[in-house]
């Protein structure tokens, strides 16, 4: 997607709104936008974790709202929901890997959902090292939860989490070539972890990590990010 197939995008949700009389009060759009209730963003094959790091924009008297951020995992993304009539409708798009992808949103997440496709209901979880220098592992922690019990997206969670889930991670670099794979099952704790070294003399770039965790009746996505800073500085001050 483009500059301008993305502004037309945004004209249309934002001219389109001048048609509208006036938003229904009893909709409070901070409260009824639903990603900003979960906390999550979704694609059609991955999901994201917003972080506190947002910026929330009302425009024409809160028939437009715009919802700007970097998500946990490093991606920026925009959204504009149209408040008319009872109905609160939200478009947006992330920025992954130079490319704008579309988001998704709960009723056409739910419209786009097959019989005889696996359900989207596992949250991954993730702790790692996203900042890291040459000849320096990068470690990464998954934890498989049920996406019903887990709404607050907490790693340390005692409950609710998914044992015997295939795990596949992939780290691609900026050219989209593999450079490592691993591959495995949660325990009986929903917990996957493996580990990366980077090579000695690695400059500066940034590495895509992809998470597929797939059981006999569901499969989720996650897509993170490594930034890799090159050779350890020689006063031992980080950059």
């Amino acid at each position: 997607m483009n500059f301008f197939n993305l502004f037309g995008i945004f004209a249309i949700l934002i001219f389109g709104s001048l048609f509208v009389n006036s938003a229904n009060a009893q909709i409070d759009p901070l409260t009824d936008i639903s990603f900003l209730q979960t906390g999550e963003l979704v694609t059609s094959k991955n999901q994201f974790q917003i972080s506190n790091d947002l910026i929330i924009r009302e425009f024409f008297s809160g028939k437009i709202i715009r919802v700007s951020g970097q998500t946990i995992e490093g991606f920026p993304y925009i959204t504009y929901s149209k408040i008319s009539n009872d109905e609160i409708n939200t478009h947006g798009v992330i920025f992954i890997q130079g490319k704008f992808i579309n988001l998704l949103f709960v009723e056409k997440f739910i419209e786009g959902n097959k019989e005889n496709e696996k359900s989207n209901d596992l949250s991954v979880l993730t702790q790692y090292t996203q900042r890291v220098y040459s000849k320096q592992f990068v470690k990464i922690d998954i934890k498989i939860f049920d996406k019903e019990q887990n709404k607050l997206n907490d790693f340390n969670q005692n409950y609710g989490y998914v044992p015997n889930t295939n795990v596949d991670l992939v780290i691609t670099n900026v050219d989209s070539q593999r450079i490592f794979s691993s591959n495995g099952t949660t325990n009986d704790k929903g917990f996957f972890e493996t580990q990366y070294l980077i090579p000695e003399n690695s400059k500066r770039e940034t590495l895509s990590i992809k998470i597929n965790a797939e059981n006999e009746n569901s499969a989720s996505s996650k897509i993170l990010q490594i930034f890799i800073l090159g050779e350890i500085p020689s006063d031992g001050k980080s950059s």
